[in-house]
């Protein structure tokens, strides 16, 4: 996935919200939901980026002799974000939170990851 997907899905989102707001405005359930559908659609072309990004991430560790903390970062990190997004679709605060802080995990993992292979590049 591209920059340029991620540009796609910021798109879908706000012909979404327009559509959604139309909607409001009008009254016109069948533009809410469609509006809404689009924000769904968008959010999941954006997450599916992140998705395609990690394992981009994970297979450049990997094959530069990295330690896999790379790896485990990112899968940690697309759990949080599906987290997130569950608790933003279903309106759980908890969900959402438990997300975030997997994210933040992940972006621990990550840096760890990042100071281990340069530790490694050193050593070598």
């Amino acid at each position: 996935m591209s920059i340029q997907d991620k540009a796609k899905a910021a798109a879908k989102n706000v012909e979404g919200k327009i559509q959604e707001t139309i909607g409001n405005v009008t009254g016109d359930s069948k533009d809410q939901l469609e509006g809404k559908a689009k924000q769904v659609e968008a959010n999941a072309r954006d997450k599916a980026a992140d998705v395609g990004q990690g394992i981009d991430d994970a297979t450049d560790d990997a094959t530069s002799g990295g330690s896999g903390d790379k790896a485990k970062a990112a899968a940690k990190n697309v759990e949080g974000k599906v987290q997130d997004t569950f608790g933003r679709l279903t309106d759980s605060p908890e969900d959402q939170l438990a997300g975030k802080a997997k994210q933040a995990e992940a972006d621990v993992q990550n840096a760890a990851g990042d100071v281990k292979n340069k530790v490694k590049k050193m050593t070598k």
